[in-house]
């Protein structure tokens, strides 16, 4: 590994001592600078800029504006924000201050070492983005259709609906898919195609001042049936660190580079969220021949109403639906005042198996009458593409 070359401006000189103290010991940095006044440390970057900032938040934050101006003149520099307490609003305003990464006071040597090679491997990532850059197809004048996969009732079949749509679309080369898993809670698409990622949303996240269409791509995990997919969380309570802005940043730069973005929401609204219902081309309404599931979907409906969603961007899909079941499509139409414009169909023991696979199942089973009425879907939504708004 190449020497990082760091300048660290510490909060006290007490800190700055103890800070020097670890960074000594770590034999792939370079400290070029120590400082504690912002005008020093400033003077330094303008004369030999460096790969990593360590910079104390001060008191009252009072060094969020030093970090901003920084991120700004050097974009290419790591910061790394030290903060007095874990705190939500903090964590904030330090990243979008332009910090990658936060540690809390008092800091172990080791953590402090591990955010260092975070950096390191993000400014790999970021190389190799931009090496691969002139072979990935961006278009310029037209952006990529999301597709927003949605049920406020569990159980539905949200992910198996997402997998399969994505991969139905990927069966054209000439196509780029990606899939992002919103599901923040709960989110298993990666499971659900036997991916075990390395980056999850998260990781997109820590860098969402610089994220564009060619860094995002670094994050995505390529599957055999040629969708690439953003994972959602492994542990929940990262989620706490996400926003509404982040959601649309991330959105909006995937649409840049892909034809299709299929979004696999949570059974709920919240506000972090919206940003996939405000960017929706088409929001798949996902239900199920139950009274409890069609129920919900009704009060879904009424809300998606409150909320001025355009009516013209909703797709009822009707999911696991039985020839011999006592509720029919009529009924579900009924019931919801609102035509249902697709049906997939019930086959347990085939989505079970290409679930438990990894394999969607208009792969793992492509006669089978669900991914027929999967690929016939797919054909009618790009058919009935709405206007942009």
């Amino acid at each position: 590994m190449n020497k990082m070359r760091v300048i660290l401006l510490a909060d006290s000189e007490t800190e700055r001592l103890d800070l020097v103290d670890m960074l000594k010991n770590i034999d792939y940095i370079q400290l070029i600078g120590d400082f504690i006044a912002e005008e020093e440390a400033w003077q330094m970057m303008e004369r030999s800029p460096a790969d990593i900032l360590l910079v104390g938040a001060g008191s009252n934050g009072e060094r969020y504006a030093f970090t901003q101006k920084i991120s700004t003149h050097y974009p290419q520099a790591g910061i790394i924000m030290i903060e007095g307490e874990l705190q939500e609003e903090t964590m904030h305003n330090a990243l979008f201050a332009g910090a990658k990464d936060v540690l809390i006071k008092p800091i172990a040597p080791e953590k402090l070492m591990n955010a260092i090679y975070r950096i390191h491997q993000l400014k790999e990532r970021i190389g190799t983005a931009k090496q691969e850059a002139p072979q990935k197809k961006i278009r310029k004048s037209e952006l990529g259709q999301v597709y927003t996969v949605f049920s406020t009732k569990g159980g539905v079949g949200k992910t198996f609906v997402s997998i399969n749509l994505a991969a139905a679309l990927a069966k054209d080369a000439q196509k780029r898919v990606v899939l992002v898993d919103l599901d923040l809670d709960f989110g298993n698409a990666a499971l659900a195609l036997n991916l075990y990622p390395k980056f999850t949303i998260s990781d997109v996240i820590d860098d969402i001042r610089h994220v564009d269409s060619d860094l995002i791509e670094s994050y995505l995990i390529p599957h055999e049936s040629g969708i690439k997919v953003l994972p959602a969380n492994s542990q929940p309570s990262l989620n706490e660190f996400i926003n509404a802005e982040h959601i649309r940043i991330i959105l909006e730069a995937l649409r840049e580079s892909f034809d299709y973005v299929i979004v696999d929401m949570p059974a709920r609204f919240f506000e972090t969220i919206m940003p996939a219902l405000a960017l929706a081309d088409h929001l798949l309404v996902i239900t199920t021949p139950e009274i409890s599931s069609v129920r919900n979907i009704k009060s879904m409906l009424v809300t998606l109403k409150d909320l001025n969603f355009p009516q013209s961007k909703i797709r009822i899909v009707l999911n696991k639906a039985d020839s011999r079941g006592d509720i029919k499509k009529n009924d579900v139409e009924a019931t919801l005042n609102k035509k249902v414009d697709a049906s997939i169909g019930f086959d347990y023991r085939r989505v079970l198996s290409s679930l438990n696979r990894g394999v969607p199942l208009v792969h793992e089973y492509p006669k089978n009458i669900l991914s027929k009425n999967i690929d016939k879907m797919k054909i009618q939504f790009e058919q009935n593409e709405p206007l942009k708004a």
